[in-house]
């Protein structure tokens, strides 16, 4: 049986080993044709030169041209989509002006004081719509009235204010005769000279040594108003002057007039005395705040007059 085996085995191994194409006929045996078209029809593309590194083209396949040219194209038009983008995004952004270079200490530099020009500056319509502010100022009267509060001042003002003296004029604005009125914008200077005093009040001439009809000031009131009426010649009359003629002949008995009525209503509370009594020895600190003035129209042979009663900084009455 083994013998059979060895026998098969090295016959397989002869047929192995003889020349299967021994019967064929060989190309190199075959007359060919030489001609151009035939070598061109036969030939067989070669191969394109591959000038990449030797370690690319171990790692990687043989290149291919189409392939290359296809994956070239593509990228382009991805370049060429990423580049309209940019632009697009970069004109829809606004234009920002080139800051200025800043130097280590820059802060330190003044800031620029330019100026927009007049090119730069927007026109308005001409027919839009201007508005103009606009205030309405307060009066020359308004400005100086005194404030008016409570208690025994606020009292005095608001007595000021209803009394014959509650007109304020400017100064050098004329009065006539037998009107009283506040200037108290007129200064100190121009109000001529002092020539006479009855307590805390002055009374000022304008013309001095003139018999004409003529301005006469007087001071010492609460609010600091000086008072001017119109006359040819203008005295104080004291307190208790009044007294001796009101309470003796010939006007004794004589009907009450606005000044003597007024002058009753102070003298009760300083003195402490009814109608038609003297004050008695309260007299001196009635006259520190009490006075008459009269103002007569002509300077000699006067045909007519106005007796002002002045108590506690205030014109009380006139007549």
């Amino acid at each position: 049986m083994t013998r059979w085996l060895l026998c098969l085995f090295f016959g397989a191994v002869t047929a192995g080993c003889s020349d299967p194409l021994s019967k064929m006929t060989r190309l190199a045996d075959v007359e060919l044709q030489d001609t151009t078209e035939a070598a061109s029809a036969v030939a067989l593309p070669t191969a394109a030169e591959d000038n990449r590194p030797l370690f690319e083209r171990l790692l990687s396949g043989p290149e291919d041209p189409v392939a290359n040219a296809v994956e070239e194209a593509v990228q382009g038009l991805e370049d060429a989509e990423d580049l309209a983008l940019s632009e697009a995004r970069e004109a829809a952004l606004p234009v920002q002006e080139e800051a200025e270079p800043r130097a280590l200490l820059g802060f330190l530099r003044p800031k620029s004081d330019k100026k927009p020009r007049r090119e730069d500056v927007a026109p308005v319509a001409p027919d839009a719509e201007v508005l103009e502010a606009s205030f309405t100022p307060e009066t020359e009267t308004e400005a100086r009235k005194p404030r008016l509060g409570g208690g025994l001042f606020g009292r005095k003002k608001a007595d000021v204010l209803t009394g014959p003296d509650a007109q304020e004029i400017a100064p050098g604005t004329p009065l006539a005769f037998g009107e009283i009125a506040r200037v108290c914008a007129l200064p100190k200077g121009e109000m001529g000279r002092q020539v006479e005093t009855a307590g805390k009040y002055r009374l000022y001439d304008s013309a001095v040594g003139s018999t004409e009809a003529r301005p006469f000031y007087i001071t010492g009131f609460d609010d600091g108003c000086p008072r001017q009426v119109t006359g040819a010649l203008a005295l104080f009359a004291s307190a208790e002057s009044h007294e001796r003629m009101r309470y003796g002949a010939p006007f004794k008995g004589q009907p009450y007039s606005q000044t003597d009525k007024a002058y009753e209503a102070a003298k009760k509370d300083i003195c402490g005395v009814g109608k038609g009594k003297p004050c008695g020895a309260k007299m001196g600190q009635l006259e520190k705040t009490t006075a008459f003035i009269t103002v007569y129209d002509r300077f000699v042979d006067a045909r007519s007059w106005h007796n002002v009663l002045l108590h506690d900084g205030a014109v009380m009455a006139m007549e």
